[in-house]
């Protein structure tokens, strides 16, 4: 019998054998076929992607460098990490000075507290908004800044800020009140700022009953022969060097005004008459001597009425009604002296 058919057999195993490899190679040549053009689309889609964030990181980059307002990036450590080309410049140190120093080696004294606890508020989840605080530049200048940083979250570990020095607006701020509260000629504070003063000054009295208020009103006697003798710019002068003296002479919490005209107003802390009758002696007796000006050695007298709140008065008005009453007393019975109110001026 021959053997061929069994050689045939093993042939047409072999053969089948092959071809299952060749397909199953075909199909795992598909597979890495697809999976390559996968990759392929995929390293495409990462390359577009990276490109993508390189280009935001490279906007904000150039933002962070080139921005006016004062950029910076700080820890809860309390140093900064980082800070803008605009934040160096506006105080002067470079960027690797300001990242060495504690930020609070660089705020006033008195905004340091209140630093610390909006530094704490950050950490635990309160946005800043409009803080300000005090920093000083490398020529020891005070420098005014408004800052806005979000909180940390989650997903930050560091706290980015923005800041703008408003130091202009803040003196602009404070020339205009300045000018709103001050008189122009004196550099007393003016009858605006009086009123408010007044009204304060009862309301602290109010809540402290051992605080007494004394209003003194001061008129100068005959001002008007001083303009019509000397000139209006001799009564400047003469107004300008009797503030002065107002201002030598108070105490660190009384309150001079210039009213208007010849007439000033003085708020002091007095607990019995006797301290207003001392007051009282105190500017007679400085006001008496005599006033070198310009072109002329002047003496003056002056009128003036005292009332004492709450001992006399219980309200403003009618403190300063008795204040002007009891001057006004004075100008009658001859000018040149002072009186506290009675009831018997009224009567």
């Amino acid at each position: 019998m021959s053997d061929k058919p069994i050689n045939d057999l093993h042939i047409i195993q072999r053969l089948r054998s092959q071809i299952e490899q060749l397909e199953n190679l075909e199909k795992r040549i598909n597979t890495l076929e697809q999976e390559r053009s996968t990759l392929t689309h995929t390293t495409e889609c990462l390359q577009a992607e990276l490109i993508r964030h390189q280009q935001i990181k490279a906007d904000w980059e150039w933002f962070f460098e080139n921005s006016l307002d004062l950029l910076c990036i700080a820890a809860l450590d309390g140093y900064f990490k980082r800070v803008n080309p605009a934040f160096a410049a506006t105080l002067g140190f470079t960027q690797n000075e300001l990242l060495a120093k504690p930020i609070t080696e660089l705020i006033h004294p008195d905004d340091r507290e209140i630093t610390v606890q909006a530094l704490q508020g950050l950490g635990s989840g309160q946005d800043c908004i409009n803080f300000e605080n005090r920093y000083i530049d490398n020529q020891g200048q005070w420098h005014w800044l408004s800052w806005r940083c979000p909180a940390l979250s989650e997903n930050t570990s560091q706290l980015y800020a923005i800041a703008r020095d408003v130091t202009d607006y803040k003196r602009s701020a404070a020339e205009i009140m300045y000018q709103a509260t001050h008189d122009p000629l004196t550099d007393l504070y003016n009858r605006a700022a009086f009123d408010n003063e007044l009204n304060n000054c009862l309301l602290r009295a109010q809540r402290h009953p051992t605080n007494h208020v004394a209003l003194l009103l001061i008129d100068l006697d005959d001002f008007k022969q001083v303009n019509d003798n000397y000139g209006h710019q001799t009564g400047d002068q003469l107004l300008q060097a009797l503030a002065q003296r107002f201002k030598n002479m108070q105490r660190k919490n009384d309150f001079v005004c210039r009213l208007g005209g010849d007439e000033f107003a003085w708020l002091a802390e007095a607990n019995n008459i006797i301290a207003v009758e001392a007051l009282l002696a105190r500017i007679l007796k400085e006001l008496q001597k005599p006033v070198p000006l310009e072109k002329v050695t002047l003496k003056v007298s002056c009128s003036i009425g005292a009332s004492l709140f709450p001992n006399l008065a219980q309200d403003a008005k009618t403190l300063f009604h008795q204040a002007d009453s009891s001057m006004y007393q004075i100008k009658r019975s001859g000018k040149g002296g002072c009186f506290i109110y009675h009831s018997s001026i009224d009567a």
